[in-house]
């Protein structure tokens, strides 16, 4: 990857609508070398994805909590993770280290959703031995776009 790739993932992180044309002045390349670029950056698993970002507040997901996850001992944890991947009220889901075993992101419409998410998906699946629940109050940044390092 040389800086050329970088501008090109600078830019299409900050708004992935930019055209091939905006890129390649951007570059100084020509169009197709651009598509060519960004197609070996997906292939190659460099850009993951090309969706929206929604605001979860306009979609009446106004609360979001992070939620630590304790297992039992010798719970089957691959069977765990691929069942919390299914629920969608999860948006992440980290192993940990310390005391927990996982770090989940949840978003709910509010604190009734967040208890019935609790009680009627999250404590019913085997192996869940006790959570712990922190309520966002605000969050003064949230963001996707990793930083892009360009040589100098």
């Amino acid at each position: 990857m040389d800086s050329t790739d970088r501008k090109i993932l600078a830019q299409l992180q900050s708004d992935n609508r930019t055209s091939m044309a905006t890129l390649a002045d951007q570059t100084g390349l020509s169009v197709s070398a651009v598509n060519d670029r960004v197609r070996k950056l997906q292939s190659n698993g460099t850009i993951q994805d090309n969706r929206a970002v929604l605001n979860p507040k306009t979609l009446g997901m106004e609360l979001l909590a992070f939620l630590f996850i304790d297992l039992h001992q010798g719970t089957d944890e691959d069977n765990f993770v691929e069942a919390i991947k299914q629920l969608p009220e999860v948006q992440e889901l980290h192993h940990v280290t310390g005391q927990h075993n996982y770090l989940a992101k949840v978003r709910v419409a509010n604190t009734q959703g967040l208890q019935q998410f609790l009680k009627q998906q999250l404590k019913r699946q085997p192996g869940v031995a006790h959570t712990e629940t922190i309520v966002v109050l605000e969050s003064e940044k949230e963001t996707t776009i990793l930083p892009i390092i360009l040589p100098v």
